[in-house]
């Protein structure tokens, strides 16, 4: 379940990355649900944190783009 974790992350980072482009921020919130589904598929291998921590910088990056742009008030 890890590794399913690891490429939603992975496929939500590619989403934020493109997220930058102007006209494409609401990309952002599709990211926010992304990760949120990749850490509860993290969260049930103890062992591994991989899922969960590439989870957790890209849910922060998507936060921080949102916030910066106006996207949550």
């Amino acid at each position: 379940m890890n590794m399913i974790s690891t490429v939603i992350g992975l496929f939500a980072l590619a989403l934020g990355l493109l997220g930058i482009i102007p006209l494409l921020g609401w990309l952002n919130w599709l990211v926010l649900f992304l990760v949120f589904f990749g850490m509860v598929f993290g969260l049930s291998d103890k062992e591994k944190t991989t899922g969960i921590t590439i989870n957790f910088l890209v849910m922060v990056f998507a936060l921080v783009r949102l916030y910066l742009h106006g996207g949550i008030v």
